[in-house]
């Protein structure tokens, strides 16, 4: 979007902007990348088991400009829609004798964050890698075991309604490090680190999660 008066701090970046109306079942929040003080990537993003419509979005964010960061005239310069597939799921990445899957389609979604460019970028580097050694340029998982685990407690937490989501991330946000939890969301802390995070988590509706998700039916994510 692009303002008639400056509205956007060039030197801050909203990135879980919890201001939003939450939805009945998962979350919602939005982000700001300013730039400059008159132009920003103004986004909303929902956590959700079902997608919005078109027309359900364009509120959203609508409301988001309006209302939360009161941008006053503004004029949409471009815009632009995406669904990551926040699940813990295995992904296929290989779907043919010589096709490979990159990306969210070969599981670099962090589930827990919908952070992906990271581990697009290990998937790219191990594919290079391959190509140039002479071996089967597989792309490999880019999370760890761990980290998929720790995933899939959340998600569960999440979708039971067990764990309040803005609250969540607002108390790692406000308890851990920056760096620290910036690592986390990307899978490259070690165990003590995310022992540590642990612990600024709600624990009883965490361990619950955790407790019940061997014994949940399992499906591949088409």
């Amino acid at each position: 979007v692009r303002t008639d008066r400056p509205v956007f701090d060039v030197r801050a970046v909203e990135l879980m902007d919890f201001r939003t109306p939450q939805p009945a079942d998962g979350l919602s929040f939005g982000y700001v990348l300013p730039l400059g003080s008159h132009e920003a990537l103004v986004e909303y993003t929902e956590f959700s088991p079902r997608t919005l419509t078109a027309d359900g979005y364009e509120s959203a964010v609508r409301q988001y400009a309006d209302e939360v960061l009161r941008l006053g005239e503004a004029r949409i310069v471009a815009t632009e829609t995406g669904v990551i597939p926040m699940t813990d799921a295995p992904m296929p990445r290989q779907v043919g004798a010589s096709v490979f899957r990159i990306g969210a389609a070969g599981g670099a979604t962090r589930p827990a964050s919908g952070y992906t460019f990271a581990g697009v970028q290990r998937q790219t580097r191990a594919v290079a890698s391959a190509l140039r050694q002479g071996r089967r340029p597989a792309p490999p998982v880019p999370h760890s075991a761990r980290s998929r685990a720790m995933d899939a407690v959340l998600l569960r937490a999440l979708d039971s309604g067990r764990v309040d989501g803005p609250a969540l991330f607002c108390r790692l946000f406000a308890r851990v490090p920056t760096g620290r939890l910036l690592r986390f969301l990307d899978g490259r802390t070690r165990l003590y680190e995310d022992l540590s995070i642990g612990l600024r988590t709600p624990a009883g509706p965490m361990l619950r999660s955790a407790v019940e998700l061997p014994w949940l039916p399992r499906r591949p994510f088409d």
